[in-house]
């Protein structure tokens, strides 16, 4: 059964999300999961790829957007929720995941604005309707080092 985790992100910082995904994304990389990382819109995947470069000056997430270079980086990017192949899945678009059976763990972030809060509720049921049991993680402060 799959392990589906919804990180409720309630810090304020408007960097707090972004961080958080991108320290999922080296725990990934560094436990060796090839993890794929949906994105709302190919913007976001632009956006999140360049944030990756330089999150932390000391940090290094081996990671890709292109097809092609799949096999040469643990993290990549896309925005099909129906992608098959990928045993861990991070989930950054407020869209549900299709075939979350198949998955080994979903990672569902969610920060603190209402609306996806609500829409996050709408996943959640829709995972439990798969036969998995979400649990949620409360992450009141993103902790992050000075830069």
């Amino acid at each position: 059964m799959s392990a589906v985790i919804f990180h409720l992100i309630d810090d304020p910082d408007t960097e707090a999300f972004w961080f958080y995904a991108a320290e999922l994304c080296a725990e990934a990389a560094e436990a060796g999961h090839m993890t794929y990382v949906v994105c709302a819109n190919l913007a976001h995947v632009e956006s999140f790829d360049d944030y990756l470069w330089g999150y932390k000056p000391d940090a290094f997430v081996p990671h890709t957007a292109d097809p092609e270079d799949i096999a040469h980086a643990p993290i990549f990017l896309g925005v099909d929720v129906a992608a098959g192949g990928f045993d861990y899945v991070i989930n950054l678009s407020g869209k549900p995941i299709e075939r979350v059976a198949e998955r080994v763990q979903l990672d569902e972030l969610v920060d603190a604005n209402p609306a996806n809060r609500d829409a996050a509720r709408a996943r959640w049921r829709a995972y439990q309707a798969t036969g998995t049991k979400p649990v949620h993680r409360q992450i009141a402060q993103v902790p992050r080092d000075d830069r």
